[in-house]
C-alpha cells in the first residue's frame, strides 16, 4: 500500500510540475488544425491555409 501511495504522490507532483511549466511558458494551445481561436475546418485546403498562416514548420 505504501508503494501505491508513493507512486500516486510522485505522479501528482509530476503532473503539477508540468502544469506549472505550461502556465509559465505562456504558449497557445495548438490542435491539429492550427490552434484555438481559429476558424479553420479540417479540410485539406483549410489545413494548407493554416500552415501557410503559421509559417514554415519546425
Amino acid at each position: 500500500m505504501q508503494i501505491l501511495l508513493a507512486t500516486l504522490v510522485f505522479f501528482c507532483l509530476a503532473f503539477a510540475a508540468m502544469a506549472v511549466g505550461v502556465i509559465f511558458s505562456n504558449r497557445e494551445l495548438k490542435g491539429s488544425c492550427g490552434g484555438t481561436g481559429r476558424a479553420c475546418t479540417c479540410t485539406e485546403e483549410a489545413r494548407r491555409d493554416c500552415a501557410l498562416a503559421d509559417g514554415p514548420a519546425e
